[in-house]
């Protein structure tokens, strides 16, 4: 075959017909040498823009793992605003009560089958009857026939009486003030006898106030509706005005003022009975304080401790731990309670003092942390089964204390249910992909177990603290009907007050008989409190005192 040449200056017409293929291609050394430059040139800008796009994918890679790391925790952030959104909606606008839900048991995440009992009296089961108010006195009152309806309508002769008379009775309370005055006596002496005054009048009757002329009657009656019922003085006051009663709120304030100390020596005995106990509920709530010369703040908080007999309140101006050790301090036993550091620290100074932790609280993170959280409301209602669960086996075992065999088997399926507790919470807590706050909550049950589970080995042991915050109810209805306490005073009667109303509720003893019988103790010993306080204080009294206290007849003998 024919070779083409080809030079720089072009090429001939009869070389066009040799194959492309084949045809040679004669370059000069100046052009070659440009070719290669050129080709290299091209390379290396090729290998350059590799390079960078590396680079720039990298980057982009980079980025975008920021991007999902940085949305992730929005996202977490999101749903941690949005469970405490739903969590302050629920504290404001939602039920106050943590019972379970008709829609989870119509879900059937219950370990109790739904019940169609209607609510009210059982067919069946024998009433309590009427209430027939034997203890209350009777005023008779006659009803007769107006004078022109006593006689027949048609012939109008008279009707005869007869003496079937027809009786109703109506309850009735009838509150009237009135000016009780005392008419004293003046005898002269018909002697002669030197020692004997000329005159002899018989002393005023006792006061709590000196020259005050309200008597004690309206003292038991302020205190009793302010510091066991929650109603304010001033709503007080303007309630006695509808009675035609007047009365200053300074001339309330001094006397309340002048009679805090009668009730010190009370509360300081009710605290040194409570320490003495082996076992107590303990439990905070916030208080506010007017009077803040010494801290600068008008926070305060409301303690309350009580035992099986006695509760004690203390206001205090401080949340830590002084205030558990300055009241128990000292003693042995078992305080139950919930998680805050303030009781454990106090367990870790008294080494004599075990912590039972309450359920009632770890039942309520697991209701908490579904709350905005659509995925976690299976997960908290199945937990929340199984508190449930764990108090009804707990209720089991308590009503056979006295019976060893049924004893036995009852504590067998109640250490069952919490070894299964414990390897759910085991397994759940090693699963990868957690909840944040699921995980919290089952990091918070884990922490906290022995305490938690000490009733399990001791059937005295309450599993929950609910006593100790029936115990505040008195004071967080104060707290919101008359804002705290607006003197240093002012909180000690009210912690005073609380501390001897609360115990008297467990003696089931009337306080407006307790307190007035108190009150005049005072009065008639100088407007000082009385030198013997056995017949006040009702782990001291006698069966026919405590009968007296409670407006019942003794026992018979």
């Amino acid at each position: 075959m024919q070779n083409a040449h080809v030079s720089g200056s072009g090429t001939t017409p009869a070389l066009l017909s040799a194959p492309f293929a084949t045809s040679q291609v004669i370059l000069t050394k100046q052009e070659h040498i440009q070719l290669k430059q050129q080709a290299n040139l091209w390379h290396a800008m090729w290998k350059a823009a590799c390079g960078r796009e590396k680079k720039v994918l990298a980057k982009n890679a980079s980025l975008i793992a920021q991007h999902k790391a940085e949305m992730a925790g929005l996202n977490t952030q999101v749903a941690d605003l949005k469970s405490e959104l739903a969590h302050m909606k629920h504290l404001l606008f939602g039920r106050k009560s943590e019972k379970t839900s008709s829609s989870s048991k119509k879900s059937g995440n219950t370990t109790r089958p739904p019940s169609n009992r209607k609510r009210g009296h059982q067919p069946g089961v024998p009433g309590s009857g009427r209430h027939l108010h034997n203890n209350l006195p009777v005023v008779h009152e006659s009803v007769d026939l107006p004078v022109d309806k006593q006689c027949c309508t048609v012939c109008h002769r008279p009707f005869k009486s007869f003496f079937n008379d027809d009786s109703c009775d109506v309850i009735e309370v009838e509150v009237k003030a009135h000016v009780r005055r005392y008419h004293r006596r003046h005898y002269q002496k018909t002697c002669q006898c030197p020692e004997t005054p000329n005159i002899t009048t018989p002393p005023p009757p006792p006061r709590l106030i000196n020259k005050g002329k309200l008597g004690i009657s309206v003292w038991v009656e302020l205190l009793l509706n302010k510091y066991a019922y929650g109603i304010p003085i001033n709503r007080q006051l303007e309630s006695y005005k509808t009675q035609g009663l007047e009365l200053s709120q300074a001339t309330i304030s001094f006397g309340l003022e002048a009679i805090t100390p009668f009730f010190e020596p009370v509360a300081e005995a009710t605290r040194e009975f409570v320490a003495s106990s082996d076992q107590w509920h303990a439990d905070e709530t916030r208080w506010i304080s007017w009077a803040h010369e010494t801290t600068g703040s008008h926070k305060h908080w409301l303690w309350v401790f009580l035992c099986d007999q006695a509760v004690y309140f203390s206001i205090a101006d401080t949340r830590a731990a002084v205030v558990p050790e300055s009241i128990i301090g000292d003693g042995a036993g078992t305080l139950v309670c919930d998680r805050y550091s303030a009781y454990k620290k106090l367990a870790n100074d008294a080494v004599s003092i075990n912590l039972a932790f309450c359920w009632a609280h770890v039942r309520r993170d697991f209701i908490d942390a579904q709350r905005g959280d659509p995925e976690l409301e299976k997960w908290s209602a199945t937990w929340v089964n199984r508190i449930g669960r764990l108090y009804h086996l707990n209720s089991q075992r308590l009503e056979v204390l006295d019976e060893p065999e049924q004893l036995a088997t009852q504590q067998l399926r109640l250490e069952h249910q919490v070894e299964q507790m414990t390897i759910q919470r085991v397994q759940e807590l090693n699963r990868p992909k957690l909840r944040v706050r699921a995980k919290k909550v089952l990091e918070s049950l884990q922490n906290h177990w022995e305490g938690l589970t000490r009733f399990v080995t001791d059937p005295g042991i309450p599993m929950d603290n609910n006593a100790a915050e029936q115990a505040l109810r008195t004071g967080v209805v104060g707290r919101k009907n008359y804002y705290g306490s607006g003197s240093v005073w002012s909180a000690d009667i009210a912690a005073f007050l609380f501390s001897v109303f609360m115990t008297l509720k467990l003696w089931d003893i009337n306080p407006k008989i307790w307190l007035g019988a108190y009150l005049e103790a005072c009065a008639i010993n100088g407007r000082k409190p009385p030198n013997d306080l056995t017949p006040y204080l009702p782990w001291l009294m006698s069966e026919e005192r405590l009968c007296e206290m409670r407006n019942h007849d003794p026992p018979k003998v």
